[in-house]
């Protein structure tokens, strides 16, 4: 017979270790953006590119901080707010010996095929609108890393405009800290994303990145908020099946 207090004990556990741990990046990430927010208030004029020179550094320290769950990180301006150009984004993207992270170079011409408007993105405008931090996906990073992601964001309102600060995510990152945390076989045990995305799970049927089914969610058992204190801001769940 199953051990539903172990379960239990099990899905607290795993709330926990993946709420703190997507936490703790949220929280670097939202110091990063209020000194964003900070230089661009004091700034008498529109602040250009230079102003924003440290972001190198402390994005290059930031990936390598949690380079246990991410694979990279940048800022996308808002569109106007630099002198220089109209659109402006930085990504830097980890590099796998540890080293300093590499930039990655984004087409911004909207005259090219290859234009990338980021500013129709999700992940950019649904920071810029609601002005709070929020965890998009997972999707197919496309062009990027090609593989399924989640891009954790963070806004850094200026009166040029709101920026967005984000970091790419990989589900197999994640899934290492969930299995970490459940150690259990039984139940089969999933992480799901608001739109019923599967972000891990236990069981090698559900694989991550594709959505939970109706004939899944039938068999929903148990259901635990992952943040509980920020769903907002992390708005997951644990759920258990019915064998």
């Amino acid at each position: 017979m199953r051990d539903v207090a172990a379960t239990d004990r099990a899905l607290e556990r795993t709330a926990e270790a993946i709420s703190s741990n997507v936490g703790g990046v949220f929280d670097d990430l939202e110091k990063i953006a209020a000194t964003v927010s900070a230089v661009a208030t004091q700034a008498q004029d529109a602040p250009r590119r230079s102003a924003y020179a440290f972001l190198k550094r402390d994005l290059a320290t930031f990936i390598n901080r949690h380079s246990a769950l991410i694979v990279g990180a940048g800022i996308a301006y808002a569109p106007g707010s630099l002198p220089e150009a109209p659109l402006w984004l930085e990504w830097w993207r980890g590099a796998q010996t540890g080293g300093e992270p590499r930039w990655v170079t984004h087409d911004l011409n909207p005259e090219s095929l290859n234009y990338y408007d980021y500013t129709t993105r999700e992940w950019f405008a649904t920071t810029s609108a609601k002005g709070s931090p929020v965890a998009v996906g997972p999707y197919v990073d496309i062009g990027g890393i090609n593989v399924n992601i989640i891009t954790l964001c963070v806004p850094a309102p200026t009166p040029q405009g709101t920026h967005v600060l984000g970091c790419d995510l990989t589900l197999a990152k994640l899934e290492g800290v969930f299995l970490r945390a459940l150690q259990l076989q039984d139940p089969t045990v999933v992480l799901l994303g608001p739109t019923g995305r599967v972000i891990a799970s236990n069981n090698a049927r559900i694989a991550s990145g594709t959505l939970f089914v109706e004939e899944d969610l039938k068999q929903v058992d148990r259901s635990v908020d992952v943040s509980s204190m920020s769903p907002a801001r992390l708005p997951w769940r644990l759920v258990t099946l019915r064998a």
